[in-house]
């Protein structure tokens, strides 16, 4: 193999590498920026995220000393912001709505909605509820 044909594999490889670190870095500066975002709502509430889990455009950290939930997304149009103090919380249940889509191949369930639900202890207050996917957003 003589040295042409090295430039060339390398600058071939170097082509193809290029673009997925690319989006690593910029999916790790959108990580950042919404990790920053959950960081200050929980400074508001003087509180710190001990556990966060990312997942396409949201964010969710707990901190758990305080038992303080919170919760980023972030759409297209507005911004999601919300937190709960799990103190004042009942129970939390998972809200998944779906349809059974049938043609020739079988029957298939797509999922619509799927939330997070926290049910307060006092009775009047509402439900506080986390969209984490909605079909007619989402897609």
């Amino acid at each position: 193999m003589d040295l042409g044909s090295a430039i060339i594999g390398a600058i071939l490889i170097a082509i193809c590498i290029v673009p997925f670190i690319l989006m690593s870095r910029g999916r790790k500066k959108r990580e950042k920026q919404i990790l920053q975002s959950l960081t200050d709502i929980a400074v508001q509430h003087n509180c710190q995220i001990s556990q966060h889990e990312f997942c396409g455009d949201f964010v969710i950290g707990i901190d758990e000393a305080k038992n303080f939930v919170f919760f980023h997304k972030q759409r297209k149009d507005r911004v999601i912001e919300q937190f709960i103090d799990l103190a004042k919380i009942q129970n939390c249940k998972v809200i998944n709505s779906n349809q059974t889509i049938t043609n020739k191949d079988g029957n298939y369930k797509v999922i619509d909605k799927l939330e997070l639900s926290f049910i307060p202890i006092a009775k009047e207050k509402t439900e506080i509820t986390l969209e984490f996917f909605n079909s007619d957003v989402s897609l």
